[in-house]
């Protein structure tokens, strides 16, 4: 199976059948990790559902520049679009979160601070910094985007606290979901199975480590979102988003 690359739309020329890696990152990753070379195939994606099969044609300093074979477009991205709006959490379980929850299929990601968010940001939350760590969200969604052969890059949306978020016209989510523990709510199968209205866009609100505060799910709750459990087990936050996920898109005929 040939390497894939999303690259700049740009960047891509098919009249000249060229195109070319710019991205410091995917040319370090294929000239030194991969260890590619001259006439090696590649596939591009441009984000768009279009892929191209390439060939490398040569290396520059700071660019890839390819051959295009041939093109073609295809739909690997599920009809329910969902949002993971997630409590940052610590050390790499919130990258975790990140590729699974990429690898099942959701289509955009929002990290959020809640009270009992473990992990703070540095630098008392310079746009600079906010900006660094978002970015650092974002190749990771990237490369597990390129890994499960999606046809777009999921956006990672900025950091913002549940207050924030709560505050936010929320009204193109036809399905607004807050995760909390088992005692708290209805199950997840007797929530769908109330629905009156056809669901295109849902938005799941996942908690930290320790979960919400009881203000915390008054405010969701009063902002339109509905509570939900999972069952009779507690799932760690890392994994509550890919678990409720692949139950949405396997009810709502997704995953066809």
């Amino acid at each position: 199976m040939s390497h894939r690359f999303f690259i700049n739309p740009h960047q891509i020329n098919w009249q000249e059948k060229k195109a070319t890696i710019a991205d410091s990152d995917q040319t370090y990753k294929i000239s030194r990790v991969l260890r590619l070379r001259e006439n090696d195939q590649i596939v591009l994606l441009d984000g768009s559902g279009l892929i191209y099969n390439a060939q490398i044609a040569s290396f520059f300093s700071r660019a890839i520049q390819c051959r295009l074979l041939s093109r073609r477009s295809v739909n690997t991205e599920p009809d329910l679009k969902i949002t993971i709006a997630q409590s940052l959490l610590k050390g790499p379980k919130f990258d975790f979160a990140l590729q699974k929850n990429i690898e099942v299929g959701i289509s955009e990601f929002i990290p959020v601070i809640t009270s009992r968010t473990v992990v703070r940001v540095e630098g008392n939350g310079s746009p600079l910094e906010l900006e660094n760590r978002v970015q650092r969200f974002q190749k990771i969604v990237r490369d597990a985007a390129e890994q499960s052969e999606r046809g777009m890059i999921p956006m990672v949306k900025n950091i913002v606290s549940i207050e924030e978020l709560c505050r936010q016209n929320l009204s193109e989510y036809d399905l607004k979901l807050v995760c909390l523990e088992r005692s708290q709510t209805n199950g997840i199968k007797e929530v769908l199975n109330s629905l009156q209205t056809k669901v295109h866009k849902v938005l799941i609100l996942i908690g930290p480590e320790g979960g919400f505060t009881e203000d915390e799910v008054k405010l969701s709750l009063s902002s339109g979102f509905t509570s939900v459990s999972l069952g009779k087990r507690i799932y760690r936050a890392e994994t509550v988003g890919m678990v409720i996920s692949g139950i949405l898109f396997f009810y709502f005929n997704d995953l066809r």
